[in-house]
């Protein structure tokens, strides 16, 4: 713990858990420390939800809604590094200290993003006192850290690597080739979005809902929006994985949203699209 940047809570968790032991490897130890973020990224979230039902400020409620996902999408994050690193060196790994390294890094910055929307409504005091006693960001940032050193010893293969056409070597041929289509009429929608109700619905979020209730499959569900100035803010929700939007091109389909913080609206939750899903 005296090497990570943040030392005290560390030694904080170690001491205070009761099923501690001393790592025999720094593999090991990272995986120890991504258990302790994820143990205090919970009660980060479990603490919020329940101060959710305390409030009815609209201001505290929209930070309040934008951190619980985060906190949520956060967990995720630290479960995809624990279930893709091995403890011990040479083990099997599910994923590279590349992909860790970047999924520790969305989870750092999740907190960040929850800690800014609470500045952006001058509401830090209600936020800032949950989330500061978790110690969850220094955490996270010890994580990065040990996963930092891992990366530069041992065999780190990268996954960006890309193959003769451009493509990174994980895209599959299938999905190569329905990147590459010259025609839109050549993509085979799953659903049709229009503004003049030639397709199954007017709006995109409208479509997207509807793909989120489906049981997720690996191949891409697939959505053509024609042509239109379409005035809305979607969202792609967490689980709602593999979803492909196609337009008209970047002059005939366009989304369009129009929320800011003086609208009343956080600037995590004025994207004018916001992907939490997968892929």
């Amino acid at each position: 713990c005296d090497q990570t940047p943040y030392p005290d809570p560390c030694k904080c968790y170690f001491k205070n858990n009761n099923g501690f032991r001393l790592p025999t490897q720094l593999s090991e130890f990272r995986v120890m420390l991504v258990e302790a973020a994820m143990d205090r990224a919970i009660s980060a979230r479990d603490e919020l939800t329940r101060s959710s039902r305390n409030y009815t400020d609209c201001q505290k409620q929209a930070v309040l809604t934008d951190c619980i996902g985060l906190y949520e999408d956060t967990v995720m994050q630290l479960t995809r590094t624990l279930q893709g690193l091995p403890p011990k060196t040479g083990a099997r790994k599910r994923c590279t200290d590349f992909d860790a390294q970047t999924w520790l890094s969305t989870a750092l910055t999740n907190t960040e993003t929850c800690r800014r929307g609470s500045s952006d409504f001058n509401v830090s005091d209600f936020i800032t006192p949950i989330v500061s006693n978790t110690k969850i960001s220094h955490l996270i940032t010890d994580c990065l850290a040990v996963n930092g050193a891992l990366l530069t010893t041992g065999n780190n293969r990268t996954t960006t690597a890309a193959d003769r056409n451009g493509f990174p070597t994980w895209v599959s041929s299938k999905e190569r080739r329905l990147l590459q289509l010259q025609s839109v009429r050549a993509v085979q929608a799953n659903l049709v979005v229009a503004k003049d109700g030639s397709g199954q619905f007017s709006t995109v979020q409208a479509a997207i809902d509807v793909a989120g209730r489906r049981k997720v499959t690996s191949g891409r569900f697939v959505i053509y929006v024609k042509r239109g100035i379409y005035q809305e803010n979607i969202n792609v929700r967490l689980n709602n994985d593999n979803i492909m939007l196609v337009g008209d091109g970047m002059r005939s389909t366009i989304i369009t949203g129009g929320r800011s913080v003086k609208g009343g609206y956080t600037t995590y939750n004025s994207a004018t699209a916001g992907i939490e899903g997968l892929h």
